[in-house]
């Protein structure tokens, strides 16, 4: 079921050939349609997908067996949009939906630590063929780009996910707007810059993570491999967004023997991938991972890292150091979501979770990760996930502020260095008691 409304947004890659599925062009005053005319300002529609949505018969293959909701887009740009070969381009679509459940009400009975898990799959298609995609889970967006499209109609299909959903629904937002890519001369390096965005969630809460953990006992704020990894007992939890605003993306591989079960703590050496403008990359290195046996994958050593400062009702700085820290590592770089939505800039999902926990490749011999952020995303590490947490107990009532930096050992090359870090301004109550409650006050500038 579709809601139209008017405005458009950006992205890249793929292109497929499926069996012909005839679909008439419906009346330009169809609400499930819409028409792209211009460069600078997106198309935006609204939907939802739910059982009304059931397939009856004619869908794609991907609608063929699940709920999905269409669109009919009309791409109807004026001549010569993507005429300059120094400056190629496209038309993103693209969509986003709220599963996440900070600032918004879930349905009943779905669980407030996995709402983001709901799932939509989007599937655009000229004539039968399949121009583009954006499947995938563990995402709250999804981007899809056709390069120098043909004006003509198009469907949009977006698709809900039976196996992964909570909710019987998803409402969701969309687009579709011109994206431009880098002008192929001058070469120019598409370096990333990473930055990160306020926190949606610091709490007490007791966490729960299935896919990797036990659940913690009840009541506690850690889980059981902090207790003993870490001797945890009282976890200040909260979830870190990194964005990447960056002209490219940020890109990380590394290799380990295949069929082989690293002891704990093995380290290997991490490559950064530098694009260029005219489609050519350089490796540069970039640190190290680290193995975890716990969870059975790889650490990455300089991604983001948590410190726990005292400060004043202001936000001032207390002290010449930190109370607590948490080394934070990441171990899945994903594009988790679009950072800015309906602006330019971003680039379609193109790095996946799960996919970053397994090889990307393979010789037989060595297998090769590869994870990120491509431009424009945000990867999301929400508070339930094992180390999301600074332990803080023996730290005293007051205010203080909860400063996360991006790419703290400096290992990955980016376009700005100096805009990494925030702080979170808390208030923390109750330290000594059973009842530990924390107030975010607000993000602070400095």
């Amino acid at each position: 079921m579709i809601r139209r409304r008017t405005l458009a947004l950006c992205a890249l890659t793929f292109a497929l050939t499926l069996p012909a599925i005839p679909h008439a062009a419906p009346p330009a005053t169809d609400p499930g349609s819409g028409a792209l005319t211009q460069r600078q300002r997106p198309l935006l529609w609204e939907g939802r997908v739910g059982p009304e949505d059931a397939p009856t018969g004619g869908e794609p293959v991907e609608c063929a067996t699940v709920a999905c909701d269409r669109f009919r887009l009309k791409i109807d740009l004026p001549h010569g949009t993507f005429r300059n070969p120094n400056r190629p381009g496209g038309v993103q679509v693209a969509l986003r939906w709220f599963g996440n459940p900070a600032g918004h009400t879930l349905p009943p009975g779905v669980p407030g630590c996995c709402g983001e898990f709901d799932t939509l799959h989007l599937w655009v298609y000229k004539d039968g063929a399949l121009v583009a995609a954006s499947p995938g889970i563990i995402a709250v967006s999804q981007s899809a780009f056709i390069p120098e499209p043909d004006n003509g109609w198009y469907d949009v299909w977006i698709a809900y996910d039976p196996t992964y959903n909570v909710a019987p629904f998803v409402e969701y937002e969309a687009l579709a707007e011109v994206e431009y890519l880098a002008k192929t001369t001058p070469v120019t390096r598409l370096l990333p810059d990473l930055l990160f965005r306020g926190t949606e969630r610091i709490t007490f809460d007791t966490p729960s993570f299935p896919i990797f953990e036990p659940e913690p006992p009840p009541g506690s704020s850690c889980f059981l491999s902090e207790m003993l990894e870490d001797g945890a007992q009282n976890c200040l939890r909260f979830d870190q967004i990194i964005a990447n605003r960056g002209a490219g993306p940020a890109e990380i591989a590394f290799q380990v023997p295949t069929n082989t079960i690293p002891a704990e703590g093995t380290s290997f050496p991490v490559s950064q991938r530098i694009h260029r403008s005219n489609g050519t990359f350089t490796d540069r290195p970039a640190g190290t991972v680290a193995y975890h046996g716990i969870h059975g994958h790889y650490h990455y050593s300089s991604f983001a890292n948590a410190l726990l400062w005292q400060s004043n009702a202001r936000g001032t700085r207390l002290g010449h150091e930190p109370v607590a820290a948490s080394h934070k590592v990441s171990f899945c770089m994903a594009d988790i979501r679009i950072d800015a939505w309906a602006e330019k800039g971003d680039g379609p999902r193109t790095y996946y979770a799960p996919d970053c926990l397994f090889p990307y490749s393979s010789n037989g011999t060595i297998d090769e990760y590869r994870q990120g952020i491509n431009r424009g995303w945000a990867d999301i590490y929400d508070w339930y996930i094992p180390d999301q947490y600074i332990e803080v107990t023996g730290v005293p009532d007051g205010y203080y502020r909860l400063e996360f930096c991006a790419d703290p050992l400096d290992e990955i090359k980016e376009e700005d260095e100096t805009n990494n870090c925030i702080a979170n301004h808390i208030r923390l109550s109750g330290m000594a008691s059973p009842n530990k409650q924390v107030q975010v006050l607000g993000v602070l500038r400095k």
